[in-house]
């Protein structure tokens, strides 16, 4: 009997020691320049709701962002670079703000996602405020996992939960 208390002691204080206590996490001093991402985004606007997967690659200023609907049904294909926006292949004249609106019905900073990603924040944007509430150990840092952002003037909440993550 004296063994199994020992033991439960012992088993009970190792998970202890796995706990994740930081109150605080530390931000990575450095974005890389080139990073990818895949996970899922949840959207409320306007009282309708929406659920997303997406893929999305950064290469410096440049992106490649994938969206994928509920059950994997449709895909769309965002592509930003130097010589403009091209939505599956095709370049068009609208900006990413513009073609969001347009096409989902909300829209948020995409080009922001580096900084909120790895520095958990938004900054020289007033109209968004931002919450990391969850985070992922990635080599010797942390990045954020759960993302939440909310415009301040229009009705647009959305939830960005990282799943997988390379550079």
């Amino acid at each position: 009997m004296k063994l199994f208390a020992t033991l439960f002691v012992f088993l009970f204080l190792q998970g202890c020691a796995t706990l994740d206590t930081r109150t605080q996490s530390v931000e990575s001093s450095v974005i890389p320049s080139i990073w990818n991402a895949s996970g899922r985004i949840g959207v409320i606007s306007q009282g309708q709701s929406q659920s997303l997967g997406f893929d999305i690659e950064f290469n410096h200023r440049a992106f490649d962002l994938t969206l994928i609907g509920a059950l994997g049904l449709g895909q769309v294909s965002v592509k930003s670079t130097a010589q403009g926006l091209f939505i599956n292949k095709v370049k068009t004249n609208l900006n990413l703000q513009q073609w969001m609106n347009q096409e989902l019905g909300w829209h948020f900073p995409l080009e922001k996602l580096p900084n909120i990603v790895f520095q958990y924040q938004l900054s020289g944007n007033p109209d968004w405020t931002v919450e990391v509430s969850k985070f992922m150990k990635y080599e010797n840092s942390y990045l954020a996992k759960v993302i939440k952002l909310k415009h301040q003037s229009q009705s647009i909440k959305i939830k960005l939960l990282l799943q997988e993550f390379s550079s």
